[in-house]
């Protein structure tokens, strides 16, 4: 439990007291915390104690023993009322919940109760007693109430701590909180606890510009939304947005903001274009939507340009959130940061370099002109086995030495290594094919294996490819994706195409296919990567060309991306050998 003492924050209600952390030191291996609760609107508690499956809120007092002196009255009489709130609101919505509430006040002493006796006696810790739970002459235990029934308390632990779950995650990472499981709108649901880095991650908010640089499945998107919903429920009457670059993500982040925040009325999300729609519609800007699909970055700039001279007051969120920051330009990420408050407002951007797979990638421009007040730097992966982990971070040492060979002047590694957690599972595996036909053929084989063999449902596999289709250069096109479905359907495998509406947490039937751009903050336990001859740029004809190098980079970001959707299993089937293709020479070289 002592990891919480790290949580470090500007915010008064996230902020840890110097007397709560001697307060976790003290805490005994068999009471579980969970810190920083906002059980209603207007109240913020401090931690959570969890023992026996009792309950106890702790709120800490740093109020000063003089200015008690002034105020005693005046001050337990705040804190009864907010005690009050609490236990009105208890009996509304949680009557089955037994609990108590406990201010913890190390640095006066209580003499006069005056009216408020009993919530005295019951309700607060100060100097003198809390003296004798540090001699052991009593303990913080005898504050607990009633044991309550273990899933009653586990739905209500979620109910009133939705920021720190995480929903129909492959794997339970914190083991003192069990995984519950829930029916919304008929579909059943999964949430499990963040584990405690994440959650220090959550809570760790300061005003101004945060950046948050990690490889994938370190979990930004997850800490992203945390912080979202953890300062949306604190400051009820701000309102916070979050962006991102994809109608997919757009589509998941609200599905699970639905779920996880119901009461949200201050927490948007949006793809620029939607939040530019919206400006247009209120603030009557002028938008010819069927522009945007001849030209979208012509209109987009456009509506930015009208936005700028038109909106005189643009200081509407007290946070904004980017995710996926490397798909979006600098000049749009400057424009987003207008909407802020003028000051005590938080920015956070999220963002791995390697996982631009747009037209604006480039490896010889440094895109973060933004001035940080923090850098924090994610390298634990919570999504894949270690086997897995440690393919990829081969891949990408490989893929960083390799460019590095040809622009020494690159002193900036494009690929992060991260740090696996889980158990070891199964080495990726890259299988030779001869042509087409027999690519198929291996792809039904390998269906074929993970299901029968391995106990996989086939909504567990997803099947990735570079394109839908591909003009080749004797002027024909491969339509590979109409090629595939042809074959599943012809062996009665059910399948599915990953449109924007399958996200991460929707329930999916049968094998989803999709190319590098669907799949896109998708997750499966296997991955069956194909038809890598689809990439454009498999060799660097003249190194001595900077956009070669790049759109070569730009390709290998398409790689990586695929051998991070999986968890347990990954096979990549190829008509390449590595006299032919220089990624395939790297991918075999990342093996054991």
């Amino acid at each position: 439990m002592s990891q919480f003492i790290t949580i470090n924050s500007q915010l008064d209600a996230l902020r840890m007291k110097e007397f709560e952390k001697k307060f976790y030191e003290k805490i005994s291996d068999d009471a579980k915390i969970v810190p920083k609760v906002t059980p209603f609107k207007g109240i913020n508690t401090d931690l959570m104690y969890i023992k026996n499956n009792k309950i106890l809120f702790v709120k800490f007092m740093d109020t000063s023993e003089e200015l008690f002196s002034i105020l005693d009255e005046e001050l337990i009489e705040v804190m009864n009322e907010e005690f009050n709130l609490l236990r009105l609101k208890m009996a509304q919505h949680h009557s089955n919940i037994s609990y108590n509430f406990v201010y913890i006040m190390p640095y006066v002493e209580i003499y006069d109760e005056y009216e408020f006796k009993e919530f005295v006696d019951n309700n607060i810790i100060d100097k003198n007693r809390l003296n004798k739970i540090i001699d052991r002459d009593i303990s913080i235990d005898d504050y607990l109430k009633n044991e309550n029934n273990e899933i009653e308390l586990n739905m209500y632990i979620l109910d009133i701590c939705p920021e720190y779950y995480t929903l129909n995650n492959e794997i339970h990472i914190n083991k003192d909180f069990k995984k519950i499981t829930f029916v919304n709108d008929d579909y059943e649901y999964s949430a499990t606890m963040l584990e405690k880095n994440q959650l220090i991650n959550s809570l760790s908010i300061n005003y101004g510009n945060n950046i948050f640089k990690g490889g994938c499945g370190t979990g930004k998107t997850t800490i992203m939304l945390s912080r979202a919903i953890k300062l949306a429920r604190v400051y009820p009457q701000h309102r916070f947005i979050i962006f991102v670059s994809s109608k997919k993500l757009c589509n998941q982040l609200k599905e699970e903001i639905d779920i996880l925040y119901k009461e949200n009325s201050n927490l948007e999300v949006h793809t620029l274009s939607s939040f530019l729609f919206k400006l247009a519609k209120k603030f009557d800007l002028i938008a010819d939507y069927r522009m945007f699909k001849q030209d979208y970055e012509k209109y987009l700039n456009n509506l930015i340009k009208q936005a700028r001279n038109v909106i005189k007051n643009k200081n509407m969120f007290k946070g904004i959130f980017i995710d996926e920051a490397e798909a979006f330009k600098y000049e749009e990420i400057s424009f987003i940061s207008e909407f802020l408050y003028k000051t005590k407002n938080i920015f956070d951007i999220y963002y791995c370099e390697a996982l631009n797979i747009t037209n604006d990638l480039n490896i010889f421009k440094n895109r973060q002109n933004l001035e940080p007040s923090q850098t924090i730097y994610l390298d634990i992966n919570y999504r894949q086995s270690k086997n897995l982990v440690e393919f990829v971070n081969r891949f990408c040492e490989n893929s960083n030495d390799y460019i590095k060979s040809l622009r020494p002047s690159i002193d900036k590694d494009i690929y992060r290594l991260t740090q696996p957690i889980h158990k070891k599972g199964k080495d990726p595996e890259i299988i030779k094919v001869s042509d087409l036909e027999e690519q198929i053929e291996s792809i039904l084989w390998e269906i074929d294996f993970l299901i029968n063999k391995k106990g996989l449902d086939y909504s567990d596999i997803a099947i990735v490819y570079p394109y839908n289709k591909k003009k080749l250069k004797n002027g024909k096109t491969i339509y590979f994706q109409y090629i595939l479905r042809k074959a599943l359907e012809e062996a009665k495998i059910p399948y599915m195409i990953a449109e924007d509406e399958i996200t991460k947490i929707t329930k999916k039937v049968g094998i989803t296919i999709s190319n590098i751009y669907g799949i896109k903050n998708l997750e499966y336990k296997a991955v069956i990567f194909c038809e890598l001859e689809m990439l454009y740029n498999q060799t660097i004809g003249d190194t001595k060309q900077d956009y070669q190098i790049n759109d070569f980079v730009g390709d290998l970001n398409k790689i990586y991306l695929a051998m991070n959707i999986p968890t347990e299993y990954l096979k990549i089937i190829t008509t390449f050998n590595e006299d032919s293709s220089e990624i395939i020479k790297i991918l075999i070289k990342s093996r054991k």
